[in-house]
């Protein structure tokens, strides 16, 4: 704060008693006893100034574009994707207001940082302090109006949300009304609690270190925090204590929300959260706590005044002629090389000592640390083995954002450090070249990088082997921080120094530079660029692989550094040209400054780099521009579109139909090439000739197809369709055999490396990189959103399901031009791979080098299969006939008795329960973790390397997903396989659900029904977590959409597993056999869902009926909840136990909203032991089912020894949002 006093001199007149001192407000003559004055002036004061200035509007100006942005339009994101809902939900500007509060630290860090040291920094503390104020008063004043300030940036939020519908882009029909409360409500639960809480640990910690630097470093140390709590809340058993500890109250407004559908979404506020309002409660405490405890040990008197008088300085020696040496500056390369050494060493010992250097290194690692020991990994809360490449991406997420904070900071701090020191006229008269010290610096700032990765680097080998993992792959780590990344980093350094190096002080440059990342990260999507020569380091790269590496895609990504590296060895000389020795700032003396540094040596250095990176932009254009393209993301949907208006008046044409298939395939791993020629027999099954033959092709190939009397009438290019006509016409019940030459090698190198699948070792494609006989509507946009931007009609994503079979039935949901196929493959490869295709094995021989493999389909399957080729390494085993066969990379053998066991169990069960097993072979075949999923094909399951071979099963009390997932890729064989969905809603409720339910009865065999529960509680959270954020409204069970797998897996699973509670296993075996007993490879019509819900009305009791109906029909919820559990102890040793409880039942739309509905439902009740040390449930004493009518319930039961919990669906069967309060402590006198 600026005092001015108002004290004359005149002549030698002595000056009057100060009794009234003024800033640019006005003091007042203050006493001891006018303290709320004396409080309101400061805060007058403080709010006057900062309101005036410019930053604070800025700020708001900032905010309120960057949410108008992400409400407005899906190129800018804030805090997530905003989904199915309205743009201006309620949920949405909680949400937003939420997040802000986290963006807006910094912002509020400034503010108090003004506050709280302004009186220092301008050394006018002593005369403030000098007058008759009290402590609180002036802390309170400064903190109050700058609070009050940093309140005001939030504002944004609403404007920028009030701004959007009326933005031309901005799509109308997606906002709903404006909903003050929602604004208001946020407000007050996020900007103003975490305003407070940041301000006054900050404004507490400037006023006692009297430093910008400590208040900046604990903004960032709650970074930290915020991380931390996200780690904790990947696991489902950390969600209430990571909501409590993080403190901005994001993730308590995430776990109080998680469950909400579109319908709640758009309509409901948070409210008085019980979870958040204590969140709220304990940070704002705990934040004013510590404002208080430090501001008690706040004194206003002057530091300078307590210090110990300094000791007299010694007498100067008598004046008088010294000889100075001689000397003549060098200007050789050794000099020059002395120079740099030696300003690098004083530079770098300078820097890694400040204290923001250390702090956020310890910041940085610890959060990294941390991220190492509690990421799981897998699904179901399991923990992978720490594999160096997942390390590594942990590294990456936990680390690299903290060093691009350091490169933004302390570019800008070694850049201007002499001037803001006042010794820069020293430093540039010395005789230094003009490129040393800024060599000096750049280095200086790249280690201290290379530091901070040393040190992740020993925290992932310490984590390995704390984990009892010693497989640490140093090279790896090398390769993929030091190199890779590293580069990145260097990249990123290199634009900071060019911006504060042109730059007029040094917040601009800090402006420009935080101001180019911002565009550049949203800048380039708003105006559809894709291309990687304009994104700034930008380079095209897969993720590591034990497979492969990174060898695909491996010369664009050298081209693309040489590319970026020319590009900023030009900002480097750039930046030396433009280098300030002296005072003249203008730009035109500068600018000459520069020319003339060019028309020096340095000339040279920048035509040669010019010339190269010239030569580098056209190599790298005429490989990622005509010897190879690219489509972005709106083109492609622009594509989409016309695909759809151009030929979906085809999708109804009568089409051949493929019977069967040879191919013949040689694989190139070496140069990622492959030489396809398929044989496809088609009929006409129909009973009208057929005219035309219709393809969908991938437009990055370019197939030779040739059929008999067919020629050529359209070829669309651009949007992948051609039609043939046929002369003569395929007659009805006639074949012609049709051939495909299909050949694709890697050319130069492209924008993104293409055809990823085929690699040098862990080649992965199916046979839809076939041209496709038909229309294919895959090809069609999903999404209703982007549909209405391109003007096309909202549609279900399958047709509609039909109880009566149409034309729909004719076609399974997987393929629209065949059923039942027969498949014969020869596939050769490199000598050192193993190719498989689907079928037996028939002979393996070496042609010309290369190992070739004849494969053939022992039972006519779907057209729907997979050819892969690699380095493996297999583990066999016979089993009741069948080779059980696992193809896996050498050093991912931890798991592989596993899945074997799950294959003997799971071939045990389904043989038993629903019938033969058709083929002579069970394979499960490692590719490489382009993607993570496993997927069966006709006796083939591939299974990705990230998906369950480094899953470390270690911990007895997790669930085994990787015996689980076999189970189900196994169950598909029967469900899918043998009985596929025809095209319509519902279809995947017989692939998917049934495979669901078969591998959750091989748990169940396996560990028993009391451990299914952990499974289902995990089933139960992912399905209703994502039915906020389905982009496609809701469906029931019975006519879910492919696209809707939280429904068909999670809810299915919740269904099948209820329904086998309630009839019985047998029950629901028998309906199943009945399914395939009638359909099993069955031609068309193919059955729907209403057979499957048949089936099992058919074995379900008439009680149980309406069960059926809710199940599989309906979106039913329930919210049971136990009031009270008490027991007395029986003169027989037994224990009564009394529960209370409450049952209610609401059924849901298909935007959500609910409307309760009378309860008349069968509810397990249960009882249960103290739990075993370790362990969260105990031994299961009663587990009745009770017919409940009414909403409370008292149920009274005996048990055999002391209960420790009891109460109301204790496995969680029941769909209940609020899940934690089935169960209570029983309370025993």
């Amino acid at each position: 704060m600026c005092i001015r006093s108002r004290i004359r001199a005149t002549g030698s007149r002595r000056p009057r008693p100060i009794s009234r001192t003024s800033s640019s407000a006005g003091f007042p003559d203050w006493s001891v006893r006018r303290t709320p004055r004396m409080l309101r002036h400061f805060l007058r004061f403080e709010l006057r100034f900062l309101l005036t200035g410019w930053m604070v509007w800025i700020f708001a100006f900032v905010i309120g574009a960057m949410i108008m942005g992400a409400v407005s339009s899906d190129n800018v994101s804030v805090g997530g994707a905003i989904g199915n809902t309205n743009r201006n939900a309620p949920f949405v500007i909680q949400n937003l207001f939420g997040v802000t509060s986290v963006l807006t630290l910094l912002m509020t860090t400034a503010f108090v940082n003004s506050a709280a040291i302004r009186d220092f920094q301008h050394s006018t503390h002593q005369i403030l302090f000098s007058l008759p104020i009290r402590k609180w008063d002036y802390l309170l004043g400064r903190f109050l109006g700058s609070s009050l300030a940093a309140l005001i940036p939030a504002l944004g939020v609403t404007a920028g949300v009030l701004v959007a519908p009326f933005m031309p882009w901005a799509d109308s029909s997606r906002f709903g009304p404006t909903m003050w409360s929602a604004h208001l409500e946020a407000f007050a639960l996020f900007t103003v609690p975490n305003t407070l809480f940041i301000a006054a640990i900050l404004f507490a910690l400037a006023v006692l270190f009297r430093s910008t630097t400590v208040s900046f470093l604990a903004a960032l140390l709650l970074l930290v925090a915020f991380g931390v709590a996200d780690v904790l809340t990947s696991d489902m058993k950390n969600e209430k204590l990571a909501a409590l500890l993080e403190p901005f109250g994001a993730r308590a407004f995430g776990l109080a929300t998680k469950y909400w559908t579109p319908a709640e979404r758009n309509t409901l506020t948070v409210g008085l959260d019980s979870l958040l309002v204590w969140n709220r409660l304990i940070w704002l405490s705990l934040g004013l706590l510590i404002f208080g405890v430090t501001g008690a040990r706040v004194s206003l008197s002057d530091r300078a005044s307590r210090k110990t008088k300094p000791a007299e300085a010694p007498a100067a020696a008598p004046a008088g002629r010294v000889a100075l040496p001689g000397h003549r500056p060098s200007w050789s390369g050794s000099a020059a090389l002395a120079q740099f050494l030696g300003t690098f060493k004083v530079e770098f010992k300078s820097l890694i000592r400040t204290p923001t250097f250390v702090v956020v290194t310890a910041a940085a690692i610890l959060n990294c640390t941390v991220s190492l020991m509690m990421t799981a990994g897998e699904a179901f809360g399991n923990k992978t083995f720490p594999v160096t490449y997942a390390v590594t991406m942990i590294i990456q997420g936990s680390l690299y954002l903290f060093l691009i904070v350091l490169i933004t900071y302390f570019a800008g701090q070694l850049i201007w450090k002499e001037r803001e020191d006042r010794v820069d006229e020293i430093q540039d008269s010395l005789p230094v070249r003009d490129w040393t010290f800024f060599a000096a610096k750049f280095s200086v700032l790249l280690a201290s990088l290379v530091l901070i990765l040393l040190a992740a680097l020993a925290a992932g080998i310490s984590v390995q082997a704390y984990r009892g993992y010693t497989r640490f792959q140093v090279p790896l780590y090398l390769e993929e921080m030091f190199f890779r990344d590293f580069s990145a980093l260097v990249f990123l350094a290199t634009l900071a120094f060019f911006f504060h190096v042109v730059a007029a002080n040094k917040y601009l440059g800090y402006f420009g530079f935080i101001g180019y990342l911002i565009f550049d990260a949203f800048g380039w999507r708003a105006f559809d660029v894709g291309s990687r020569m304009v994104d700034f380091g930008s380079r095209p790269s897969v993720a590591y692989s034990d497979f492969f590496h990174f060898q695909p895609g491996s010369l664009g990504w050298h081209a693309f550094s040489l590319y970026w590296t020319l590009f900023c060895a030009l900002l480097v000389a750039a930046s030396i040209a433009f280098w300030r020795r002296g005072k003249e700032a203008a730009w035109r003396a500068r600018w000459r400054v520069a020319q003339s540094r060019l028309h020096s040596g340095l000339r040279p250095v920048v035509v040669v780099l010019a010339l190269l990176f010239v030569a580098s932009a056209g190599w790298t254009f005429y490989n990622t521009k005509i010897l190879n393209t690219f489509v972005t993301e709106k083109e492609g949907e622009r594509r989409a579109a016309a695909f759809e208006k151009a030929y979906k008046q085809f999708e109804s044409l009568a089409q051949p139909r493929i019977t069967a298939v040879r191919y013949d395939i040689d694989l190139y791993p070496e140069k990622r090439g492959l030489s396809l020629q398929a044989r496809q027999t088609l009929t006409n099954p129909h009973a009208a000739a057929i005219g035309e033959v219709h393809f969908t092709l991938d437009r990055r190939l370019a197939p030779e197809i040739q059929l008999a009397g067919a020629s050529v009438k359209t070829d669309d290019r651009r949007l992948g369709y051609r039609i043939y006509t046929l002369d003569p016409p395929l007659a009805p019940g006639e074949s012609r055999e049709l051939e495909i030459l299909l050949k694709w090698e890697e050319k130069g190198f492209a924008n993104s490396v293409e055809f990823i699948q085929i690699n040098q070792n862990g080649t992965f494609f199916n046979n839809t990189i076939l041209p496709q006989i038909g229309y294919q509507p895959q090809r069609e946009l999903n999404d209703r959103n982007q549909r209405r931007k391109q003007g096309l009609e909202e549609r279900p994503s399958m047709p509609a399901l039909e109880r009566d079979c149409t034309a729909n039935c004719l076609n399974t949901y997987l393929s629209n031009n065949s059923d039942w196929v027969s498949v014969e493959t020869v596939i050769r490869t490199a000598a050192d791979q193993i190719a498989i295709a689907p079928g037996s094995l028939v002979r393996e021989w070496t042609e010309d080098g290369r190992r070739a493999f004849h494969y053939k389909l022992d039972k006519d399957s779907l057209n729907f299969y997979s050819f892969l080729s690699a380095r493996y390494e297999v583990a066999r085993e016979k089993y009741q006939g069948l080779d059980l066969e696992v193809y896996h990379h050498r050093e991912h053998s931890w798991n592989v008795p596993r899945m074997l066991e799950s294959m003997r169990k799971s071939i045990d069960y389904f043989t038993a329960n629903f019938g033969p097993y058709y083929h002579k072979q069970v394979r499960i075949i490692e590719f490489p973790r382009v993607a993570s999923f496993a997927q069966a094909f006709p006796g083939t399951m591939p299974y990705s390397e990230s998906v369950g071979f480094i899953a470390d099963l270690r911990d007895p009390e997790s669930i085994d997903h990787v015996f689980y997932i076999v189970a189900h890729e196994i169950a598909h064989q029967w469900w899918a396989h043998q009985v596929i969905g025809a095209n319509m809603q519902g279809a995947t409720a017989l692939s998917e659900t049934l495979a669901q339910y078969s591998s959750l009865m091989v748990m169940e065999k396996e560990y028993g029904r009391d451990q299914m529960r952990k499974f289902l509680e995990y089933e139960m959270d992912r399905y209703l977590r994502s039915r906020g954020t389905d982009v496609l409204k809701e469906k029931p069970l019975l006519r879910v959409e492919a696209a809707q797998g939280y429904i068909h897996y999670q809810k299915g699973s919740l269904v099948m597993y209820l329904l086998k509670e309630m009839i019985g296993e047998e029950a629901v075996n028998r309906a199943l056999r009945q399914v395939i007993g009638r359909y099993a490879y069955a031609a068309p019509p193919h059955p729907t869902s209403w057979v499957l819900l048949d089936a099992l009305r058919a074995e379900t009791p008439e009680e149980y009926q309406s069960l059926l109906t809710e199940l599989f029909e309906e979106i039913v919820l329930f919210s049971n909840r136990t009031m009270e559990a008490k027991a007395v102890r029986l003169d027989s040793g037994e224990f009564e136990v009394t529960l209370t409880a409450e049952a209610r039942k609401f059924k849901a739309d298909e935007e959500g909203a609910e409307a309760e509905t009378p309860v008349n439902d069968w509810i397990e009740i249960g009882a249960f032991a103290e739990p075993e040390k370790g362990k969260k449930f105990g031994k299961t004493l009663y587990r009745e089912r009770i017919k409940v009518k009414e909403t409370k319930i008292v149920h009274t039961f005996r048990v055999p020894e002391r209960p420790a919990r009891a109460g109301i669906d204790p496995f969680h069967l029941l769909v209940d949002r609020v899940k934690d309060d089935n169960l209570k402590d029983v309370a025993i006198p």
